[in-house]
C-alpha cells in the first residue's frame, strides 16, 4: 500500500481530501465536520496512563480502553451516518471494503499498518498488525470500528508472533458497565480568521512537510527530530478526567508540558536571547492550529512575567495547559504556574505565572 504523495510539499494527498485545516484552529474530518483529530507523539497517551496508574497505585488501562473505543465507536458511526452508506453495508463486498477501508486509515493516522487474515461479518474478524502504536489502545480502535461497523458489541484477543501481532475481534453480548458512563460528547466550534500557510496543490499547512508517512510500516515519523506522532483523535482523555475526577489534572497537565519542553529543546528552541523571547512565544502559539490544538486569539504578556492566552476551541483543556506550560517556560527560563477558566463558548483563558521558589533553566 502506498499513497500518493503531493508533488509540492509531499504529504499523502489523501490528507487533504480527508481533512480540512479551519480558520478557527480546529483540524475536522470532511465526512462530518463534527469531528476532530490533532497530531501528537505516538507515546503520549500510554505516559499520561502510566503515570496515572502510578500516581493513584492502581491500573488504569481499562478506563483508558473503554474511553477510546467509545471515541472511535461515535467518529466512525457520525461517518456512516447516511441512509445511503448504511444499505451499501448490508452488501457483503462492500462490508468487506469498508474493513479495507480501516487497514488504510491505519496507515494513514500512523496507528499500525494491518492486514485481514479472516473476516465473518456479524461474527469476527482477525488482522496481522505490525507497529501498533499501544497494544490496548489500538485493540480498542479496532474494536469501536467494529462496533460502529456491525451494530453490536465487539471484544478482542492478541496473541503474538515473531513479526507482529494477530488481533482478533469477537461480537459479543454486552459491554462493561464503565463503557456505558464514557460516552463522549463534541463542544461546539466557534468561527475564527487564523490564515494557514497552505499548500496550493494539495491544502494542507506546508509545516507538514516535516512529517514522513512510512505507510508500508504504519508510522508517522517527525523527520527533525526522529520522533513517531500520529494523527488521531485524543477525547479519551476529557472522558479519563470525567471518570477519576479532578486529582489526575496535574498528572496529565505535568505529561504535556514536559513532553512538549523536551520538543522545543530538541528543537533548539529554548534559551534564546531576550529580544527573541516575544517572536518564539508568538512562533508557537502559531503551530496550535497547524496540529489541530486551537487558536490562540488574543495574548497578554507583562514586564513582570505573566502570560496571560485566551485559546479559541482548545481541543482539550488540560493538554493545552501542558502545551503553554512548556511554552512558557522556553521562554521565560522559569517553570509556570498555570490556571485557567472559561472565558465564554469555546474559549478558556490560561493565566501563566512564575511558579513560587523556582527558578529554572529551560
Amino acid at each position: 500500500m502506498r499513497f500518493r504523495r503531493c508533488p509540492i510539499c509531499g504529504v499523502p494527498s489523501i490528507i487533504g481530501r480527508l481533512n480540512a485545516w479551519m480558520p478557527n484552529g480546529a483540524v475536522v474530518n470532511l465526512g462530518n465536520r463534527k469531528y476532530r483529530q490533532i497530531f501528537y507523539e505516538a507515546d503520549l497517551l500510554p505516559e499520561i496512563r502510566r503515570r496515572i496508574s502510578d500516581g493513584l497505585g492502581f491500573p488504569v488501562n481499562r478506563i483508558f480502553y473503554e474511553a477510546e473505543r467509545n471515541s472511535v465507536r461515535e467518529v466512525v458511526d457520525g461517518l456512516l451516518d447516511n441512509p445511503a452508506r448504511r444499505a451499501f453495508l448490508h452488501v457483503l463486498p462492500l462490508k468487506r471494503g469498508a474493513v479495507c477501508f480501516f487497514h488504510r486509515l491505519a496507515s494513514l493516522t500512523g496507528t499500525a499498518h494491518s492486514r485481514t487474515l479472516r473476516y465473518k461479518p456479524g461474527r469476527f474478524g482477525e488482522a496481522f498488525i505490525r507497529n501498533p502504536w499501544d497494544l490496548d489502545l489500538m485493540a480498542a480502535v479496532v474494536v469501536g470500528a467494529f462496533e460502529a461497523l456491525e451494530g453490536r458489541p465487539y471484544r478482542a484477543f492478541w496473541k503474538e508472533k515473531e513479526d507482529g501481532y494477530i488481533l482478533r475481534v469477537e461480537a459479543t453480548e454486552s459491554k462493561p458497565e464503565i463503557s456505558e458512563r464514557l460516552q463522549v460528547d463534541y463542544p461546539p466550534l466557534k468561527e475564527g480568521d487564523f490564515r494557514h500557510h497552505l499548500c496550493p496543490r494539495c491544502g494542507v499547512p506546508l509545516q507538514l512537510r516535516n512529517l514522513e508517512w512510512i505507510e508500508e510500516e504504519g508510522l508517522i515519523i517527525d523527520r527533525r527530530r526522529n520522533i513517531r506522532m500520529i494523527n488521531w483523535e485524543a477525547h479519551s482523555v476529557r472522558l479519563v478526567i470525567r471518570e477519576l475526577g479532578e486529582e489526575v489534572a496535574p498528572i496529565i497537565v505535568d505529561a504535556e508540558r514536559e513532553r512538549t519542553l523536551r520538543m522545543l529543546k530538541d528543537l533548539g528552541l529554548v534559551g534564546l536571547a531576550e529580544e527573541d523571547r516575544g517572536r518564539l512565544l508568538q512562533e508557537m502559539l502559531s503551530q496550535l492550529p497547524v496540529y489541530g490544538y486551537g487558536l490562540a486569539s488574543e495574548v497578554e504578556y507583562t514586564s513582570r512575567g505573566i502570560l496571560r492566552v485566551w485559546v479559541d476551541n482548545p481541543y482539550e483543556e488540560l493538554l493545552m495547559a501542558g502545551r503553554l506550560g512548556a511554552f512558557y517556560q522556553a521562554v521565560e527560563g522559569r517553570r509556570a504556574r498555570i490556571d485557567w477558566m472559561e472565558a465564554g463558548p469555546s474559549t478558556v483563558s490560561y493565566i501563566l505565572s512564575p511558579e513560587e521558589g523556582t527558578e529554572v533553566s529551560a
